[in-house]
């Protein structure tokens, strides 16, 4: 169920400003309680309530919410008006949410966004929420021995923790969200190359595959090649040894009877003997040139295949 909630807050971003508005806000309140008397200025109080106000303006993507967290933030107990309250919040932190959102966020994530935001929040506090404070307060109850610089001055000399504490405070923390946000879009890359990576090696798995299969082919058509060519050979060793060396042994050895006869007619019926013998050599000799026209041809045609 809880899964199913930030699901929803993070796909919607409405949703998510009004959370994070509301979130921020209720921090406002508790850390509002931490308490700061200052003693020149009957029922004035400092607190830490901007720690969480400055620290919202970093993921609210509206400036109308600010309207909600200055709401919120004007429950906390306090003697001062809460028109003082809300109305110097508001200004303070609309100036903020624009020096964010217009000039901070769009630096590179280095020093120099943690150098910004100090004069940004340090803006808020010396131009914006003391002045107001001052102003607002004078402007709802008069004091007549009232002079701006001089309790300005003496302000700022009371509030110095809550202002410096704040400041670092909440650029420590842009700090580590920059760290953070990095951190996710590197995770967010990483999980891409590596799916990218899979998708490559199962494509290249593919084709082994397929070369794989290319290789049997070319395996079994080798094969098919060796056996007809060792059946040529069977065939050509088996006329060499046999057919082709009967008719040569016969011409042979009427040439030996040749050389012995004188007889007129044994002399022409071994030359007729002799003329058969040769025809049939010559007829297994063509026999075995054709076996062997046939196996020069038989790669090149299965190449052409």
């Amino acid at each position: 169920m809880i899964a199913d909630l930030r699901q929803r807050i993070a796909t919607s971003p409405v949703l998510a400003d009004f959370t994070n508005a509301v979130f921020f806000g209720i921090l406002s309140l508790l850390f509002g309680s931490v308490k700061i008397q200052m003693p020149a200025f009957e029922g004035i109080t400092a607190d830490f309530r901007e720690i969480p106000l400055l620290i919202a303006v970093f993921y609210l993507r509206s400036f109308w919410w600010l309207f909600l967290v200055c709401g919120i933030t004007i429950l906390t107990p306090s003697s001062i008006s809460w028109v003082t309250v809300y109305w110097m919040h508001l200004w303070a932190l609309a100036f903020a949410w624009f020096g964010y959102h217009k000039f901070i966020k769009y630096d590179e994530v280095d020093w120099r966004r943690a150098l910004a935001w100090i004069i940004v929040s340090s803006v808020y506090y010396l131009v914006f929420v003391v002045p107001l404070l001052l102003i607002i307060n004078q402007w709802i109850s008069p004091n007549p021995d009232f002079v701006f610089f001089d309790t300005y001055l003496r302000m700022l000399q009371l509030i110095k923790y809550e202002f410096v504490v704040t400041v670092l405070v909440t650029t420590m923390y842009l700090v580590q969200l920059d760290i953070r946000r990095e951190l996710i879009i590197h995770e967010l890359t990483l999980e891409e190359q590596v799916r990218d990576r899979t998708q490559k090696l199962a494509s290249a798995n593919e084709k082994l595959q397929s070369m794989n299969e290319n290789l049997d082919d070319l395996a079994i058509q080798r094969s098919l090649k060796i056996k007809d060519q060792l059946n040529t050979l069977n065939k050509y060793a088996h006329m060499n040894s046999h057919e082709l060396r009967a008719p040569l042994s016969n011409i042979l050895g009427l040439v030996s009877l040749l050389k012995k006869k004188n007889d007129e007619t044994e002399r022409i019926m071994l030359i007729d003997s002799l003329d058969t013998s040769a025809e049939r050599l010559d007829e297994i000799i063509k026999q075995m040139n054709e076996l062997l026209e046939k196996e020069m041809k038989l790669p090149a045609d299965r190449e052409s295949k």
